[in-house]
């Protein structure tokens, strides 16, 4: 019984290990959802942003524990947002922190349905950028946009271990809704962060698109926690029965 808990023991500290080691994927943008869905093949999260507006969120920070009630729109409730993505955008000096710099917002109709998530200070000299962190790694995530954002996009995606993966001439249709996914070989992303060249609006996204897996599935040390107390705690009614079986 020593021998097989002490492999197991082994190989569960083996495999967390293994796990740890993650090598930078190697990214494949699509531009058609359907092929992005194809790729990913695994259950899908698609963040909506809710139906009507809410801004200017001055936290900053935008994700499903968010409670916040803006001067406009309706408050933002814990569970409005999708978890598995925290969204988020650096606060802006004044004079400009008096502006909208992170909203949902809804433009009637014109390219998305509903709200979106957008910044209305594209120049400001601290950046503007979106940045979406997830709670776990992820093989890939993908989004709608319009010419709000301007018409190039530029994106980095960080994994977990690696070079970044930095793309500054993604082109954005003028005319309607583009669709962006970016596939990993590897379920290695962590974070990305993205704006756009209009003088306006740094980023105007909708539908962000991710695995329903990036909350729920734990991280391997929370795993291997488990696993190393269930093997612990079966060792030592081991020796408590053997213990026992010698005294009689």
């Amino acid at each position: 019984m020593r021998r097989v808990v002490g492999v197991c023991v082994l190989a569960l500290l083996g495999a967390f290990f293994v796990n740890r080691e993650a090598v930078a994927g190697n990214i494949t943008v699509y531009t058609d959802r359907s092929s992005f869905d194809t790729a990913m093949n695994v259950p899908l999260s698609v963040e909506d942003f809710t139906s009507g507006t809410h801004y200017p969120i001055t936290t900053g920070v935008l994700n499903s524990k968010t409670n916040f009630t803006p001067a406009n729109g309706t408050p933002i409730k814990p569970g409005d947002i999708l978890p598995g993505v925290t969204y988020s955008t650096p606060i802006p000096p004044s004079p400009f922190n008096k502006d909208n710099f992170f909203n949902i917002d809804s433009d009637g109709g014109k390219y998305f349905q509903g709200g979106f998530l957008d910044s209305s200070i594209g120049g400001v000299p601290t950046g503007g950028a979106l940045t979406t962190a997830f709670d776990n790694p992820i093989a890939g995530f993908g989004f709608d946009t319009s010419p709000e954002m301007g018409t190039t996009l530029t994106i980095s995606i960080t994994f977990k271990s690696g070079p970044d993966y930095t793309n500054n001439s993604l082109s954005i249709n003028t005319s309607g809704l583009t669709f962006f996914g970016f596939v990993s070989d590897a379920t290695d992303i962590v974070s990305a962060t993205m704006y756009g060249n209009d003088s306006e609006h740094s980023f105007a996204i909708d539908n962000f698109t991710f695995p329903v897996s990036a909350a729920s599935v734990p991280e391997p040390s929370s795993i291997v926690g488990a696993s190393l107390a269930v093997l612990i705690g079966a060792a030592g009614t081991w020796r408590r029965r053997a213990r026992r079986a010698r005294s009689r």
